[in-house]
Parts: structure tokens; C-alpha cells; sequence
């Protein structure tokens, strides 16, 4: 009776999981890569290796920090504090962090757009 007056409470409270854009460690969808974040610096793994540490990130993990994979390995990042978006690409060169703009061009087709789950679904209470 404990057990079953347990789950009806916990029904009734609204238990929610974590959402996806705040799960931690993430995998990029084809699962070659993990993102983590240590000492509150983003990093990128293959595996067991580190591919990127990236100390001079203007950002942190904290609680208006929400990030997301899209469906091509790219890491999306959205500072809710600030507006911004971020995403890193690995290039020829290794990984790169740019800022995006949201700007469209003439070929909206072409344009780079973040994973619909990025943004959180309600506005931060502050």
C-alpha cells in the first residue's frame, strides 16, 4: 500500500526527467563523440580520447547553459542569460568553436540552423 500511495504521489508532483538539451554526458547521434563538461570547461571525447578542451570558451556550465547535437556531429550551445549561440564543428583541423548569428542568407535552404530541442522550453526563472 506504501509503495502504491508512493507512485500516486510522485504521479500527482509532476515528476519530469532531465531534458535532452541538459543531459550530461551527451553523445552525438552516430555515437562516435561525448560531451561533458569538466571543471565547468566544455570538452569533447572520441572514445577515451580528448579532442577538445576548450579553456577560452566565453561560456561555463551553469544553469542558463543548454547545448544539443545535431543530426550532423555538430555540439550546439544556448547561453539563455545572454541570447547567444554557439556551436563547435570538427573541421580538417580538429574542432572549432563559432558564434551564430541567426542571420539568413539568400539561400535559406543552405543556412545552418541548431537542433530544434537547443532552446528550453520555458522561460528561466530568476
Amino acid at each position: 500500500m506504501a509503495r502504491l500511495l508512493l507512485i500516486l504521489l510522485l504521479l500527482l508532483a509532476g515528476c519530469r526527467s532531465v531534458p535532452a538539451n541538459r543531459v550530461l554526458p551527451q553523445r552525438s547521434p552516430d555515437g562516435r563523440y561525448v560531451f561533458e563538461f569538466s571543471g565547468g570547461v566544455p570538452q569533447i571525447r572520441a572514445g577515451r580520447r580528448l579532442e577538445l578542451r576548450d579553456e577560452t570558451a566565453p561560456f561555463r556550465k551553469n544553469r542558463h547553459l543548454y547545448w544539443l547535437w545535431d543530426e550532423n556531429d555538430r555540439l550546439w550551445l544556448y547561453q539563455d542569460d545572454t541570447k547567444k549561440v554557439y556551436y563547435y564543428q570538427r573541421d580538417p583541423g580538429g574542432w572549432r568553436r563559432y558564434f551564430w548569428s541567426g542571420k539568413r542568407s539568400r539561400h535559406p535552404e543552405r543556412d545552418l540552423l541548431p537542433p530544434l530541442g537547443l532552446y528550453p522550453p520555458c522561460p528561466t526563472q530568476h
